[in-house]
């Protein structure tokens, strides 16, 4: 849609091209021109602020991306981490199952090698030790301590084994564990591709919407220069009468809070430094703009940037503007009087509130107002 758009403004900015303003041209003839361009104008700057909502809205969608990457980042991280911990619970746990092992391999030998000597002495040896006695009692304690002695090795055999059984069913558990943390670390791995590969795709389409504003942006400028050269055109072509005399009336009576100055300046909407020309003066909504001085209504209509506006022509090349008007109650052509209303403040056009723009023009060129005004 917007390939398209950009199409037709290049198609027309073409057109406009072949019909160049002519200094020689009627008023009426000048400021028609000017009406079609900033027709045009209008149109591409529509084009541009649906861009910018558009670039806006996909920065955005590539921030909640950006976030959802960093949070999987992180959990990744934390699972990453859990594994390493169980890994090494595992790597424990397999030390411990080889200690004991070696535990249970010792003690089967020591059970064994008495096994081994008492079934070689056999009855005899049981005899050998009762016999050697010194009385029932003793022959009987001897007795019970081989007995014990057997049976304890027995007991000791059984609880490392079942200390075995224990640890090795442990480092399963741990196993299974360390596979479900797998699983759960690839699946975030894919995901995070996921969100990746849909980031990297928005941030593609964020540089064609760039670029496709940028390209609107420098169709803008061209049609701003051709519009402001038709306007110079139009102050050359004002009446051949001497200046009206005198200093001129301050435009906003009893506002007299200047917002911005005349020169170079940030824009405030865009912040980039800029040359402004004329002087803002802060007041409220609907307040009375009167003419600065005796003249002729030379335009009253509709700019892109300067909203409603009204430029009088007071004679000998001098005439002053009156931008971001809220209503217009003079017409092209009426002739008006020094302190005469002819406008009331407003913010509308190129504007961030409820402002008179004032500019003093010499011959077409802007000029320090403050110079002019009593």
């Amino acid at each position: 849609m917007f390939r398209k758009s950009i199409a037709f403004t290049l198609l027309m900015v073409t057109v406009l091209s072949l019909f160049p303003a002519a200094a020689g041209g009627s008023i009426a003839d000048l400021q028609y021109k000017q009406q079609q361009i900033e027709k045009q104008i209008a149109n591409i700057r529509k084009q541009a602020d649906a861009l910018k909502g558009e670039k806006k809205s996909v920065q955005q969608e590539i921030d909640v991306l950006d976030g959802e990457i960093r949070a999987l980042t992180l959990e990744t991280d934390s699972y990453e981490l859990e594994k390493q911990e169980i890994t090494m619970k595992i790597a424990e746990s397999e030390q411990k199952i080889a200690e004991l092992n070696n535990e249970i391999d010792k003690n089967n030998k020591i059970l064994e090698d008495r096994l081994r000597v008492m079934y070689k002495q056999g009855t005899s040896g049981y005899m050998e030790v009762i016999l050697n006695s010194e009385d029932l009692v003793d022959a009987l304690t001897r007795l019970d301590m081989i007995q014990l002695i057997v049976q304890s090795d027995i007991d000791l055999l059984k609880s490392i084994s079942e200390q075995k059984t224990e640890v090795e069913e442990l480092k399963i558990s741990q196993e299974t564990e360390r596979l479900e943390l797998t699983q759960v670390i690839n699946q975030l791995a894919a995901k995070q591709n996921e969100v990746e590969i849909a980031s990297r795709s928005k941030e593609t389409y964020m540089s064609k919407l760039q670029s496709n504003l940028a390209e609107i942006q420098r169709q803008e400028a061209a049609m701003e220069a051709q519009s402001a050269q038709i306007e110079k055109d139009i102050i050359a072509a004002q009446r051949a009468v001497e200046y009206a005399g005198g200093e001129m009336a301050w435009p906003v009576p009893g506002q007299y809070r200047v917002t911005s100055n005349f020169g170079g300046r940030a824009d405030p909407i865009t912040g980039v430094w800029s040359s402004h020309g004329g002087t803002d003066i802060a007041a409220p909504y609907g307040t009375a703009i009167v003419s600065a001085n005796d003249g002729v209504v030379i335009f009253a209509g509709w700019h892109y940037s300067y909203g409603n506006y009204i430029i009088v022509d007071h004679g000998g090349g001098i005439a002053t503007l009156y931008g971001h008007c809220s209503k217009l109650y003079a017409s092209k052509g009426q002739a008006v009087s020094r302190g005469e209303t002819i406008a009331a403040v407003g913010s509308t056009g190129y504007s961030t509130g409820n402002h008179l723009h004032f500019e003093v023009r010499i011959n077409g060129v802007r000029t320090q107002p403050m110079d002019y005004l009593k």
